[in-house]
């Protein structure tokens, strides 16, 4: 089930030449190499960057204040990287990686609870929770919560414990995916650039842990009844439609489907596009139109460009394909942190086997 590539690309070979930017984190880490497909070079940048812990008898606490001291260089290495891995650090708890996360002064936590996330989640310390407990992998390139009109700037994800098998996380620099689709679809990119997009969403009352969308609109928007629900879709701007059995369709305002990553000139493929087709095949179900088969589904109820025109479904399943080409694949090991920029980098978790422990923190 492992997700390495049997050849590497031409990208790939130069990893050992990539420009890894050289800053005051010295010291305490270093700048490591890995081998392809778990760390590529785009446009002469490593993805991810790997910092290493020197210090093998250090505790939490000194890595805590190693990251404030340092917090001005590794926010550096996010902004031209837009993904660190920390390999090596003495992390052995979800308590350890809350302690790790508020070492960056500044950053402020966007809880499960606040977010717009269509997972369901259980809280475990702090700012930090599970994944998403309804899924083992398997899941589309996405950018967090791009759906919504509430994201987080940054994700934290951290592995207590690997798979035995697989349960990896791939990361796809969403300006490379961008290029890629423009060379190819240059008319669909204008349209996502000019257009925008609309995500509606099918949400029964009550969670269901075992659906990867499975968050119910009670949990969703924070609130205990329609009228409180409704509220709150005003003031996110979202229209909305009350169903049989009380299936809420809400549908999200205007979002932007291709935009410039703050504090980069970078332009990237920032939505959930390529992701609700996968969405829609398990929504499906509950609007009657159960199917497998996500060429056949009706997009349009799940997803229109911002002036209510149809998505074409096989650019989207081909985009599908170009962000797994364009993957790197953290293929985790016991302790490691990986930050991520969330307007730079797309992630999805991989298919595995076996207990698999990975959590989560979101920074606003």
């Amino acid at each position: 089930m492992s997700t390495k590539r049997a050849s590497e690309s031409k990208e790939d070979t130069q990893v050992k030449k990539s420009k890894v930017l050289s800053s005051g984190v010295s010291g305490f880490a270093t700048s490591g190499d890995l081998p392809s497909p778990e760390q590529r070079v785009f446009d002469g940048v490593s993805c991810p960057l790997v910092l290493k812990c020197n210090k093998t008898e250090s505790k939490i606490e000194d890595v805590s204040a190693w990251v404030t001291k340092n917090q001005e260089d590794l926010e550096q290495c996010l902004a031209d990287h837009g993904a660190v891995l920390f390999r090596g650090f003495p992390l052995s708890s979800p308590e350890d990686l809350d302690m790790f996360i508020k070492s960056f002064k500044g950053w402020k936590d966007l809880s499960y609870e606040d977010s717009l996330s269509f997972a369901v989640r259980t809280h475990l310390t702090g700012r930090v929770c599970t994944t998403n407990d309804g899924k083992n992998g398997g899941l589309n390139f996405h950018h967090e919560q791009a759906q919504t009109p509430k994201w987080p700037s940054k994700v934290f994800f951290y592995c207590q414990n690997p798979a035995s098998e697989g349960g990896g996380t791939g990361v796809c620099p969403s300006d490379v995916l961008l290029k890629k689709l423009e060379e190819k679809f240059p008319q669909f990119v204008k349209d996502c650039e000019e257009k925008g997009v609309k995500y509606t969403a099918y949400l029964n009352p009550d969670p269901d842990p075992t659906k990867g969308v499975g968050r119910g609109w009670k949990s969703f928007f924070q609130r205990e009844n329609k009228e409180e629900v409704e509220s709150r879709m005003k003031s996110l701007n979202y229209t909305w439609e009350w169903m049989e059995n009380d299936l809420l369709k809400c549908t999200s305002p205007l979002l932007s489907a291709v935009s410039v990553a703050p504090g980069t000139k970078k332009r990237v493929f920032f939505n959930q596009i390529i992701a609700q087709v996968a969405n829609a095949k398990e929504w499906s179900s509950r609007v009657g139109e159960e199917t497998k088969d996500a060429t056949k589904i009706d997009l349009d109820r799940f997803m229109t460009f911002g002036d209510g025109s149809s998505m074409p479904v096989d650019v989207l399943i081909e985009g599908h394909k170009i962000s797994n080409q364009c993957a790197v694949e953290l293929e985790w090991q016991k302790g490691d942190v990986a930050l991520l920029d969330n307007y730079q980098v797309m992630h999805a978790r991989r298919l595995f086997e076996g207990p698999r422990k990975v959590y989560a923190s979101l920074v606003d």
